[in-house]
């Protein structure tokens, strides 16, 4: 006996060819707007970075071009190593290390070992907040102070940030606005 009915298509049917049926219905429009980026080399962020410090420490006018060679030579020293396998400064993590930059080192630093130290304590923090390792080892970041000091500084600096640290975190709006103002430093 043949069957005369017509076989159903077994083709999906989508409503926009560009969308999968099963991500248009997971996700909202305005939720897959909010996940794009722009892109932002991190050479310029800490370049916007180095011109904010330039510009929170007028008492001092250090070069731009110090604090990050400080940070590179970090980076690098980790990487040879083998604390990590890649380079950490990214776009990421020089936006976490502004936020806190930004709200920790004082206009009110005296010395360039005062700015170097508060700014190496603030890239620690960084490096054990968002790094892939378990833990970093503190010389590197230290410079010029005590182990005491530089561990009392790190216990009050995420203290002072650990809600605007998970914040940052979770919140892809505030995140997003430190961006902007990081790059506003640069204009």
């Amino acid at each position: 006996m043949a069957d005369n009915r017509p076989k159903k298509s077994r083709k999906r049917r989508h409503r926009s060819p560009d969308i999968p049926a099963k991500r248009r219905q997971t996700d909202p429009p305005q939720a897959s707007q909010s996940r794009h980026q722009p892109y932002i080399p991190p050479n310029e962020l800490l370049g916007c970075l180095g011109l904010f410090l330039h510009q929170r420490c007028s008492k001092l006018s250090p070069s731009t071009i110090w604090p990050i060679r400080w940070l590179r030579n970090i980076d690098t020293h980790l990487l040879v190593t083998g604390y990590q396998s890649k380079n950490f400064l990214s776009s990421g993590s020089v936006v976490f290390l502004y936020m806190l930059c930004r709200d920790l080192i004082s206009p009110e630093i005296d010395s360039m070992e005062e700015l170097q130290a508060s700014l190496l304590t603030c890239y620690y923090i960084t490096y054990c907040y968002i790094g892939i390792e378990l833990g970093y080892p503190p010389k590197p970041f230290l410079k010029g102070g005590s182990r005491t000091a530089f561990w009392e500084r790190c216990i009050s600096y995420t203290q002072i940030m650990s809600s605007k640290m998970m914040k940052i975190n979770n919140d892809r709006q505030f995140y997003r606005e430190v961006l902007a103002e990081l790059k506003a430093m640069g204009r």
